[in-house]
């Protein structure tokens, strides 16, 4: 979520960028956010916006990695 607070305060705010960006090369988004009901956690936009999303574990099984 893009805080205002954020901005004024020169804190980093890469969340939008990052959906954004895999929005445009049909990318995934790896978070350890969760989904929760009427939130704009990044699971909640990505939903949103048909972007893919997954957790670590998951990517990492996506890509077959072991360990």
């Amino acid at each position: 979520m893009l805080r205002h607070e954020h901005l004024f305060e020169g804190k980093p705010c890469a969340d939008p960028f990052i959906i954004a960006a895999a929005k445009f090369i049909d990318g995934c988004v790896v978070t350890e956010e969760s989904k929760k009901p009427n939130s704009p956690n990044i699971p909640n936009v990505c939903e949103h916006f048909n972007i893919d999303c997954t957790n670590l574990q998951g990517f990492m099984e996506r890509e077959g990695w072991k360990f």
